[in-house]
């Protein structure tokens, strides 16, 4: 063992075991294990007030486990990461700062320009992967481009040599002395007094932590995968393995989870059992996902608000606030969408077919912006992840090459009894309707006047209408395709810049372009270290598939639009598509532009979303009876 002594700066890897990072520096000699809470840097991607119970949990349990190898996790509170991460070096003298990467636009720019201050100080920075199976960087097809659809990104990825997980060298961990301006975890400040009581139902269904994730690992594969493919698409219960919120703060290493699927994988095709490979095979699937998000999260940076098909830019969305607001209360009128909604504010977690369902209802029935819709989750979901919410949202709205057809409109009546046929779960959220017959709970504003007054429904009154029919949707939406192409041809007859499938926004990014290939690492890089994309310019990388174009397109869209509403098919991705890990499905803009939401969805000055306060009167008396349900 060396004697340097290294700054652990731990993010989104709240683990001792399969960390990289921590790994590397234990070997080497003296750790300065520490987790820098800026809350600046969040900026319109404060973390949710779920999120956040999570997160001061994950710590304090991270916290203990050091402590029981000789260590203790430094916490500290700043306006700058940077100066942060030099008082630290400053006070340890420390020779090296290591971390594991993140592929986020933001943490991308943040972490490079981290890196270059830090090693103008004299100071070595290394960093690792150990968030994902392969690193993003490694993935491209035979011409060296980026995939721009999920299936040939999976099967290159399944062909390839995975990294063994990582230990550390003893049971014991040096811990490096100094002194720096560390505060407690209630410091922190990650849990408001008026959050408390609301968090306190979380602590019934969750157990933060690391050390907390081998019971909910051995829980899933022991009782729940051999099944997982006929019980995915069943909602509540556990019918998938919840391990998103573990996956996303890096509490659970998906290499750890995908090595585990694949033996039972191999066990069970040995045994001839063909459920249980099935069930594996959609299991990686779901995990795949994830990679393929962050993979083109890197790749095409601009997709945090930007779609990744450029004649969605044209797409007229209906950006209107009471809309909005109805959709996230849970008073749309349509039973299974509004309990979604209402279990989603209760409890932070919705069944990953209900996040399709949601979501697919805000874009195609009230064309309520994407950027809209990923927001509220990004606020709202105990498994908030950028990279996920960004893939969820653009594939149910037609952004990407290989997601939803934009045409493609789903009645929720039709999901509500196809998913929950006896109308359990709508009952147990919306209390209103607790005693529908279950022929009528998916379409209340069908049923005979004498079936509503013996279940006490009041449409309008005690449950609203629906706040519009479905014929009319569909009629907007085709509209709105219309004026999409008419845009996109107005655009380019007035001599603008001809759009191409896959946008390029790259001018507008400040991240540094860096080839990937063929380019000797600097001096203080290692073969681990975090890259940065270069940009392909997209006339030279067509997607695997193309989308409508305007000049092919405009003179059949009559014809097409008598065939919208009758397609039904389902994507390869449809039904895992909104998670983050397997399960049911920080910061500030890295460009030049924002995307704007309503007034009372915006970040507040005290980095707390003012609509929130809002909603919380709004809704709790929908919540008690919800949470009593």
């Amino acid at each position: 063992m060396g004697m340097n002594k290294t700054i652990v700066w731990f993010r989104r890897d709240l683990r001792i075991e399969d960390n990289p990072a921590l790994a590397a520096a234990a070997r080497e000699g003296s750790v300065f294990p520490v987790y820098i809470w800026c809350p600046k840097d969040e900026g319109q991607f404060y973390p949710g007030r779920v999120s956040r119970w999570w997160l001061r949990h994950s710590l304090a349990q991270l916290d203990n486990s050091l402590k029981s190898l000789g260590a203790e996790l430094v916490l500290i509170k700043t306006d700058s990461i940077l100066e942060a991460l030099l008082e630290c070096a400053n006070a340890i003298q420390a020779t090296k700062v290591v971390f594991n990467h993140l592929y986020d636009p933001v943490s991308l720019v943040r972490d490079h320009n981290i890196k270059e201050k830090l090693v103008e100080h004299g100071i070595g920075v290394q960093s690792y992967n150990g968030d994902l199976l392969f690193e993003p960087w490694n993935i491209y097809d035979e011409s060296g481009h980026a995939f721009t659809a999920f299936d040939p990104f999976w099967n290159r990825c399944l062909q390839m040599q995975m990294q063994a997980l990582s230990s550390i060298p003893s049971c014991q961990l040096i811990l490096a002395e100094g002194k720096v301006g560390k505060c407690s975890i209630e410091e922190l400040g990650l849990e408001d007094e008026s959050e408390k009581s609301s968090n306190a139902l979380l602590g019934r269904a969750w157990c933060p932590g690391w050390n907390k994730t081998e019971k909910a690992l051995r829980e899933f594969f022991e009782q729940h995968l051999l099944h997982y493919s006929k019980n995915r698409l069943k909602i509540g219960g556990d019918s998938t393995s919840i391990l998103s919120p573990y996956i996303h703060f890096g509490e659970l290493s998906v290499r750890k989870v995908f090595q585990l699927a694949r033996a039972k994988q191999i066990l069970w095709a040995n045994e001839g059992n063909n459920a249980g490979e099935e069930s594996v095979t959609l299991f990686l699937r779901a995990i795949g996902l994830r990679e393929y998000s962050r993979y083109l999260c890197f790749n095409f940076p601009f997709t945090l608000e930007k779609p990744l098909l450029g004649n969605l830019t044209y797409f007229p969305w209906e950006t209107d606030p009471d809309n909005f607001k109805a959709w996230r209360q849970g008073r749309t009128g349509y039973p299974l969408v509004d309990a979604g909604m209402r279990e989603l504010w209760a409890t932070g977690w919705i069944h990953n077919k209900i996040r399709v369902i949601v979501s697919s209802f805000a874009v195609k029935m009230l064309l309520i912006p994407w950027r809209w819709g990923m927001k509220y989750f990004w606020d709202t979901l105990l498994d908030a992840d950028l990279e996920s919410d960004i893939l969820g949202w653009q594939y149910i709205s037609g952004c990407l090459p290989d997601g939803h057809k934009l045409e493609r409109l789903d009645d929720p009546a039709i999901h509500g009894a196809k998913f929950d046929p006896e109308g359990e779960y709508v009952r147990q959220w919306l209390p209103e309707l607790a005693r529908m017959p279950a022929e009528w709970i998916h379409h209340p504003w069908n049923a005979p006047l004498t079936v509503l007054r013996a279940s006490g429904v009041e449409l309008g009154q005690n449950y609203p209408k629906p706040i519009i029919d479905i014929d009319v949707a569909r009629e907007q939406l085709r509209e709105a395709i219309f004026k999409m192409w008419e845009n996109e041809a107005a655009s380019k007859g007035s001599g603008s810049e001809g759009r191409h499938e896959v946008v390029d926004e790259s001018e507008n990014l400040a991240i540094p372009k860096v080839f990937l290939k063929d380019k000797a690492p600097p001096a203080n890089s290692s073969s681990n270290d975090q890259k940065v994309p270069t940009l392909h310019q997209p006339q030279n990388d067509p997607p695997h598939r193309k989308r409508l174009k305007c000049s092919a397109e405009i003179n059949h869209k009559q014809k097409s639009s008598q065939n919208l509403s009758k397609d039904t098919g389902v994507s390869s991705i449809d039904q895992e598509i909104s998670s983050t890990a397997e399960s049911s499905c920080r910061r500030q803009s890295s460009s030049t532009y924002s995307f704007s939401v309503p007034e009372q969805c915006s970040s507040s000055s005290n980095m707390r979303c003012s609509w929130q306060d809002q909603l919380d009167m709004e809704t709790s008396s929908s919540k008690d009876g919800a949470l009593g349900g």
